[in-house]
């Protein structure tokens, strides 16, 4: 009797090691600093934009400001920060989501952008990005 009480508190171990490795989707997570930051456009918050932060290697942390136009990175789904480093920053939004390819801003702050932002560990990463129309 004893060895059967046994055998249901290994495979009750065994079970929920197995649930927690597949809730971690087996993934480690790095060190991650907490990024937040404001975009506005032409001097007024920028609600609904989406915001990159792609660093030379590793993952691109992103998020979607606000209807004040605050934001906070996302490194994935479930996980908010970013890894400390050097990044490249994208934002875009268009002016109608129903009809994508009608980008908002200018291409300077998306595909050709000349944003950047450098992430430190263990302080305040609080960005602003005030992006003019012309």
């Amino acid at each position: 009797m004893k060895h059967r009480a046994i055998e249901k508190k290994i495979v009750g171990c065994l079970l929920a090691v197995v649930a927690l490795t597949a809730c971690s989707g087996g993934e480690s997570l790095p060190d991650l600093a907490t990024v937040t930051g404001t975009v506005s456009l032409d001097g007024n918050p920028l609600p609904a934009a989406n915001v990159l932060f792609q660093p030379q290697q590793g993952k691109t942390a992103f998020a979607m400001t606000d209807e004040n136009g605050k934001f906070e990175l996302m490194y994935n789904q479930d996980v908010t920060g970013a890894t400390p480093g050097n990044y490249t920053v994208k934002i875009s939004k268009e002016k109608n989501p129903e009809e994508p390819g009608n980008e908002l801003l200018p291409a300077k702050y998306n595909e050709k952008t000349t944003l950047t932002a450098d992430v430190k560990a263990d302080q305040e990463n609080d960005f602003q990005f005030d992006l003019k129309t012309k």
